[in-house]
């Protein structure tokens, strides 16, 4: 596991200080200079304090500490979560009526540039290293695979976003989104080829099955809005396929196994940020997830983030619908008699209940955050395969399997009073994955994306139940990106904002 105790700050905050540290350049002549030591990187030490130095910064920021919390804001445009009308820092979102000032959007910008400038460190110095090639190109796929992870939030939350290197360039533009896409897909191509099959005692480390993974999120997503490039739905059904037929990767019986906080490196997860569980760790090595800010006030929590009533509503009941909520409070309180008047998350409480043996802090916790997982990719491989070629049998068997463990019946055994209808048309199938891949995986990053590239937004926003958020106003494609962050365009008069903003 990678750990660190580094204070997460915007990456224009860093690149400013910078700018004066070189201000014995000319920057009136050109206002750009390096920020790597040339003679850093001769040893595969150094590159490995590198690569950890990647790595480390997925602690922070978005991720990780107290703001790990705000990575729910810019999602909560979906059907799945909410929050009170007063959390005007995340409501906004939820009621497509975002401010340009947000400062949340300063943290996903600022934590995932940090992430890109420490990968961009590795990847424009490793030929220094004198070492054995494959040693070293193991090392530069890992950062490869989170620069691709970083672009990837980023271009689907912002768009257009600029491509960046070591190299301080105060006047840069905003690369056009099939630029980001294609370097996604070359970090990505690059991490699969040169990444291990798995890093004994390393579970933090990403494999080829995470690189696969990812790989074919971005192609699904690239078969949709705004690139709507079709014939990525084949790609996207290969590489997921690849990790379903030949990974180590499967699905656990029991639904409410992925959760427990004593199984987190369980076989179902193919790459999850590994979050420090010793109280020497310090805070930005924590995640502040579940007891506060996902949490009702009855047992002490924030009131913050949870589900949307309509979408607890329609939930199908069975065990995956008892883990993924939580509705009565240890206090006895039934969610409907609440503060907030909502049910909560339950998937993620393991680890953050006082009077547990395994609780931990009520502030900030050691539960991972599962990023990529085994039941994501069959959901991924079962709707791009029927977009791409029509509803097989292996695409059927992929989201049955998921539906089977939801109602708690054995996975592998054909059960019709469970198991999708046959003879579903392609776009019908596709739409029964979307909805199936909702409840799967609820709270998990995965909807607002889902939504979007299915062009679905507006759909999904309608008909709210009482209590849930309405749209202020009417929802567009100009509601599909954040604005890019005030303090960027204050900066650098190059970068341009989004429009509706």
């Amino acid at each position: 596991m990678i750990y660190t105790n580094m204070k997460i700050t915007s990456i224009t905050t860093v690149l400013l200080i910078l700018a004066m540290v070189f201000s014995c350049q000319d920057l009136e002549e050109e206002a750009k200079g390096t920020l790597v030591s040339d003679s850093f990187f001769s040893s595969l030490s150094d590159l490995d304090a590198g690569v950890t130095a990647t790595y480390s910064e997925l602690l922070g920021g978005a991720w990780g500490g107290i703001p790990s919390r705000d990575i729910w804001a810019p999602l909560m445009g979906a059907d799945d979560l909410t929050t009170l009308p007063t959390q005007s820092g995340w409501s906004q979102y939820d009621r497509f009526a975002v401010e340009p000032l947000s400062n949340i959007v300063s943290i996903f910008w600022g934590q995932h540039y940090k992430i890109i400038y420490s990968a961009n460190n590795v990847i424009e110095n490793y030929e220094k290293v004198v070492a054995e090639e494959d040693a070293v190109l193991s090392r530069v796929a890992q950062v490869r695979f989170l620069r691709a992870f970083s672009y990837f939030w980023l271009v689907r939350l912002f768009g257009d976003v600029p491509i960046t290197t070591t190299t301080l360039d105060m006047e840069i533009t905003r690369s056009p989104i099939e630029e980001v896409y294609a370097l996604i897909e070359e970090d990505l191509l690059f991490a699969e080829q040169h990444l291990p099959e798995s890093w004994a005692g390393e579970p933090g480390r990403v494999t080829v099955w995470a690189a696969k993974s990812l790989l074919s999120q971005v192609y699904l997503t690239m078969a949709g809005w705004p690139l709507k490039d079709e014939s990525k739905y084949a790609l996207a059904a290969q590489k997921a396929g690849e990790v379903i037929d030949n990974s180590p990767h499967y699905l656990l019986p029991d639904y409410k196994d992925v959760w427990l906080m004593s199984n987190e490196l369980n076989d179902e997860i193919v790459w999850g940020i590994q979050f420090c569980r010793l109280v020497d760790c310090g805070t930005n090595a924590r995640t502040s997830i579940t007891a506060t800010t996902m949490g009702p006030s009855e047992e002490g929590g924030w009131d913050q983030i949870f589900f949307e009533v309509g979408f607890f509503n329609d939930f199908p009941e069975g065990p995956r619908k008892d883990v993924t909520f939580h509705t009565t409070f240890t206090d006895g309180t039934e969610w409907q008699n609440s503060n907030a008047k909502h049910p909560f998350v339950g998937k993620f409480r393991d680890g953050s209940i006082p009077g547990d043996d395994n609780f931990e802090s009520r502030y900030l916790t050691g539960r991972n955050l599962q990023i990529l997982r085994f039941s994501e990719v069959l959901l991924t491989y079962a709707e791009a395969a029927a977009m791409s070629s029509g509803p097989s049998e292996k695409a059927y068997e992929a989201v049955n399997m998921v539906k089977r463990r939801a109602k708690g019946l054995a996975i592998d055994t054909p059960d019709a009073s469970v198991d999708l209808e046959p003879g579903l048309s392609a776009t019908e199938f596709r739409d029964a994955v979307l909805q199936e891949k909702a409840w799967e995986l609820a709270a998990e990053y995965t909807r607002w994306f889902d939504l979007v590239r299915t062009e679905k937004v507006k759909e999904a926003n309608q008909n709210k139940a009482n209590g849930d958020l309405a749209p202020l106003g009417d929802i567009t494609e100009e509601d599909y990106l954040m604005p890019i962050p005030a303090v960027e365009l204050q900066l650098n008069p190059n970068l341009t904002q989004n429009i509706g903003y």
